[in-house]
């Protein structure tokens, strides 16, 4: 038995004792604890893509030498035909 179905069989006991220990609703105990399980999966997978690309970005602001600065107003920059080749 896999951690993931051990804690799935935990939840649906949990369930079945906070119900009153009814008998005959072990599909219905069974399928609330898988449906929390996936629930809790994605907002785990939800947290690890927002930490990964969190730190995307401070790899790239500390490339660019940014350091999660905004850039200044668009008048700061100048396209290349207004430069100057002096």
């Amino acid at each position: 038995m896999t951690d993931k179905e051990l804690q799935q069989r935990e939840r649906a006991y949990k369930i079945w004792e906070d119900e009153g220990r009814q008998d005959g609703l072990h599909d219905v105990h069974w399928k609330r604890a898988e449906e929390e399980q996936e629930r809790t999966d994605q907002q785990s997978s939800d947290q690890q893509s927002e930490d990964v690309t969190k730190v995307r970005r401070e790899e790239a602001d500390r490339e660019l030498g940014t350091d999660g600065k905004e850039p200044g107003p668009a008048t700061d920059f100048k396209p290349a035909s207004a430069i100057s080749s002096d």
